[in-house]
């Protein structure tokens, strides 16, 4: 009988709740995320002619209708309590991954902006030309999403959200060719 753990022994439940640290990374992102477009929300800043009321935007109106007529100040409903509720929860488990490592949440924060993703924006010898356009995918990505935003109050927009998400896959995929080690010269 072996002595090693097998991977079947890692139920489901405990690789969501006790994630890697790629997927604390997603975790506390769509969180945080999820936070802000809350408050937004709230505050009515997330569309210019809507209130967001997120049991319907989650389920596709089954519960109830996902765009209200916003008012001029603002909105707090019961949804947007379970929401933040759930993206707390998220963010939460993620930090709790970055805070069991020894550089802690601030390390997690600051690998964010110093990295060897962002030299690469303006030096293809460092990475090569798929990590520096991987780069500067991922950054137009997340600049138009808050350009747009800002400027058009249009956080939840379909089209933006079509144009940050292609644009940010594009970047991580290249980043992550870039990164890939190098293979067998000879496939035989």
């Amino acid at each position: 009988m072996s002595t090693e753990h097998s991977d079947a022994d890692k139920t489901i439940v405990s690789m969501l709740l006790n994630p890697s640290r790629t997927m604390a990374n997603w975790y506390t992102g769509i969180g945080i995320l999820g936070i802000f477009l809350a408050v937004m929300n709230i505050l009515g800043l997330v569309h210019p002619n809507y209130h967001i009321s997120w049991g319907g935007l989650l389920t596709f109106e089954a519960t109830n209708t996902a765009f209200e007529l916003k008012s001029d100040e603002p909105q707090v409903v019961f949804s947007d309590f379970i929401f933040i509720g759930l993206c707390v929860a998220l963010a939460g488990l993620g930090l709790r991954t970055f805070a069991n490592e020894e550089s802690g949440i601030a390390g997690w924060f600051k690998s964010i902006f110093i990295n060897d993703t962002w030299p690469a924006l303006v030096d293809p010898d460092i990475g090569g030309w798929n990590k520096l356009f991987g780069a500067w995918s991922l950054l137009l990505g997340f600049i138009f999403y808050f350009y747009y935003g800002i400027v058009n109050t249009g956080w939840v927009d379909v089209g933006v959200y079509s144009v940050s998400i292609a644009l940010i896959a594009l970047g991580l995929g290249l980043l992550m060719a870039a990164n890939a080690p190098e293979g067998e010269d000879n496939l035989d």
